[in-house]
């Protein structure tokens, strides 16, 4: 009996502090939950960031090709002829040479001087083409088939309108600018799509200016990688002009139908999308002072709610001049953690009647696993897109762990080949090339650029041509290190990360057993007729941190220079 009453007496003394503590667990919990909030917020602003850095990116890939054309046309400083039959076959060679760059069915180029006359070469297969000339001012253009670079033209027909280069836009807004310059962007109607020109002005052999040289670059490829951009719920993207114009946006046309009147561009000020108004409102001084950095910011509409978003200025040396951005409602970032705060609060009730030393072994692998979320994000931040989460739960945290780990996964992977992606390459050189205190990184890149790939996707299809880049990953793979990083740029192009080398002869060996693992045939093509074998080789560039440079975009140039020289050298094709 006095055991029994010690017992009783030791249990009612002992229960209001383990009722105490059990609370004091939750309210703990719940704090490290708040802390876990905060940990989303930034993983979220870090992967809106790259995502408008991935738009950017989308930008300049689209665009770069037509200065390239432009320079081939006329390269800087070859002097124009003063009239355009004084040069018309090395004229016509240029054009024709110029819209082969990017292989891109539409390429068009076209040159107008000062008399009123004009050539253009529509490309519209890769043997075929559309020449358009006139010679006089007063003539219509004539319309000819061209079936080769050297091959003669074929007269097909002449145009009803009279075409004089010397009054459309590109050809005045040229005149007086030293380099390149940009038209407004425009709406084609025939293609019902926007579409912009580049223009440089081209001097005669007297030193005057002689004429114009243009290339139009359509913007539904841009538009079309904009509106299938995977972002959360409530989310959207958008890339805008200065003047609210709408270039591209996730769900949105960018082009409003008027019924029997011609078609009108979408702007933000005017647009029934609330999101679109309130970021464009918010940001318009960004196009003249922000730098092309990108950035996040909260901005709130007109209710008083919080819209976070992320953008980057988008400026080139031909005045280009965008504004992408990447919006989230606060309300629908936060959602999920809301939900998580609910659920841990009603544990925390339910903890009072639990055991002292289970609730300190829950808060204490809570706080453990929260450490290593946090700790993880952080370092993802800081460029090391392969560290590992460290958390194995069944519950809320093992679920957002689990997220983070698949959003970092989409971020980072290429979704075809499972090859890292063009957002870990950015992240892998900021980390080697960021200055520190520790010793500088060795490595080396090598730019691969596989040849006879659009052959085989033409003769043999894109499921083909699917299952050959998966195949090449593997290959690539076999012969590269555990260390070593292998990203695909897009297409056919790859980058490969090679840590600890630092000299030409290393390189030498690795190039080696590249285009030897490359070299037999594909094995996992389907339907090709017995014996019929489809090779692939590659044309490959290097660079050596920091002697080729000392920053990520030249290390990533003087690869594409180096492995674009060798592809020239070899003869290699695509």
């Amino acid at each position: 009996m006095p055991v029994r009453k010690a017992s009783s007496l030791t249990i009612t003394l002992i229960l209001p502090f383990v009722m105490l503590i059990a609370l004091l667990t939750g309210v703990l919990g719940v704090l490290w939950y708040w802390t876990g909030s905060k940990t989303v917020s930034m993983l979220s602003k870090q992967l809106m960031v790259e995502m408008a850095e991935r738009i950017s990116q989308a930008v300049d890939r689209h665009i770069f090709s037509s200065g390239s054309i432009i320079e081939a046309s006329f390269p800087a400083g070859l002097q124009a002829p003063d009239r355009i039959e004084d040069d018309m076959v090395a004229l016509r060679t240029r054009l024709w040479a110029a819209t082969s760059l990017t292989q891109h069915q539409g390429d068009y180029v076209f040159y107008g001087n000062r008399h009123g006359q004009g050539i253009g070469l529509l490309r519209s297969k890769e043997t075929q083409a559309e020449l358009r000339i006139k010679l006089h001012a007063q003539d219509v253009r004539s319309i000819y088939l061209l079936t080769g670079i050297q091959a003669e033209p074929i007269f097909l027909s002449k145009e009803s309108n009279l075409f004089d280069p010397r009054s459309r836009p590109w050809y005045r807004l040229a005149q007086g600018v030293a380099g390149h310059i940009w038209t407004p962007v425009y709406i084609d109607f025939n293609a019902k799509d926007l579409v912009m020109t580049r223009a440089r002005q081209v001097f005669g052999r007297d030193g005057q200016p002689s004429g114009v040289v243009a290339t139009d670059v359509s913007l539904k490829e841009l538009r079309l990688f904009v509106d299938g951009l995977h972002l959360s719920e409530g989310a959207q993207a958008f890339i805008l002009e200065p003047n609210g114009d709408l270039i591209a946006g996730t769900g949105m046309d960018n082009i409003r139908e008027n019924g029997e009147q011609p078609p009108s561009r979408v702007n933000a000020a005017r647009a029934g999308n609330p999101m679109l108004k309130v970021v464009y409102r918010q940001l318009l001084n960004e196009f003249s002072q922000s730098n092309e950095v990108a950035r996040t910011a909260l901005i709130f509409d007109a209710e008083d709610h919080a819209i976070e978003v992320a953008y980057r200025r988008v400026t080139d040396e031909a005045g280009l001049n965008w504004l992408a951005v990447v919006a989230v409602p606060h309300q629908q970032m936060l959602a999920g953690i809301r939900a998580h705060v609910v659920l841990v609060v009603a544990l925390g009730l339910l903890a009072l009647g639990i055991a002292l030393a289970l609730g300190l072994r829950i808060f204490g692998g809570l706080a453990k696993d929260m450490r290593s979320l946090t700790y993880a994000v952080r370092r993802v931040g800081q460029g090391e897109i392969d560290v590992p989460i460290g958390v194995e739960r069944n519950d809320e945290i093992g679920e957002l762990a689990n997220n983070v780990h698949h959003m970092r996964h989409r971020l980072f992977t290429d979704a075809l080949t499972g090859a890292a992606n063009r957002s870990a390459l950015n992240h892998i050189l900021e980390t080697l090339t960021r200055p520190g205190s520790g010793k500088p990184a060795v490595f080396a890149i090598l730019f691969i650029d596989l040849n006879q790939f659009k052959p085989l996707n033409d003769r043999w299809g894109h499921e083909n041509g699917d299952l050959a880049l998966i195949e090449v990953v593997q290959r690539l793979k076999e012969v590269l290190r555990s260390n070593d990083v292998l990203i695909r740029l897009g297409g056919d192009e790859f980058v490969a990360v090679l840590q600890g080398i630092h000299s030409d002869d290393q390189l030498k060996v690795v190039k080696a057993k590249v285009l030897e693992v490359l070299a037999p045939a594909l094995q996992t093509l389907k339907g090709l007729p017995e014996g019929e074998l489809v090779h692939l080789g590659a044309a490959i560039g290097q660079a050596i941190f920091p002697k080729d440079g000392a920053d990520p975009q030249s290390l990533l140039k003087h690869a594409d220079l180096d492995m674009y020289r060798n592809k020239q050298h070899n003869g290699d094709g695509r």
